[in-house]
């Protein structure tokens, strides 16, 4: 009887632990942007940025331009990028991973009629911002 005690102590703890174990999934590899460029990174010391920004149902953002290195993960709902030099249109889901273009303007936009929720993460030379919007 002590025996099946110990034994069930012991498939308990294993389970315990097995539910504790952190668990790691690649959620992908890139090796370019959106709009195929290479991904570089501004040489010297850097300075990295997150921000969760929330695009609402029927939002955009205005066209716009990155000098560096800028990661977003969508959190919620999809994204549709124009790149306004090269004509390309791609969508973003929930769950995907984008590396947006260096230098190239671009606008986006909510899709579905639902807002978009995405944490951005920009590579800095440090106190220098990744926003250029285009003139009106």
């Amino acid at each position: 009887m002590k025996f099946i005690a110990f034994a069930a102590v012991l498939s308990l703890s294993a389970g315990a632990a097995a539910a504790q174990t952190p668990v790691s999934e690649p959620v992908g590899t890139y090796a370019r942007t959106l709009s195929g460029q290479e991904i570089l990174a501004p040489q010297g010391p850097l300075q990295v940025t997150v921000t969760r920004t929330t695009i609402p149902a029927g939002g955009q953002l205005p066209p716009h331009k990155h000098p560096y290195a800028r990661y977003a993960l969508i959190l919620e709902g999809a994204v549709k990028v124009t790149n306004l030099v090269t004509g390309t249109v791609s969508v973003v889901k929930a769950g995907e991973f984008s590396i947006e273009s260096r230098d190239q303007w671009h606008k986006g936009e909510a899709m579905d009629g639902k807002p978009a929720v995405l944490l951005v993460i920009d590579q800095t030379p440090p106190g220098e911002a990744n926003l250029v919007r285009m003139a009106p």
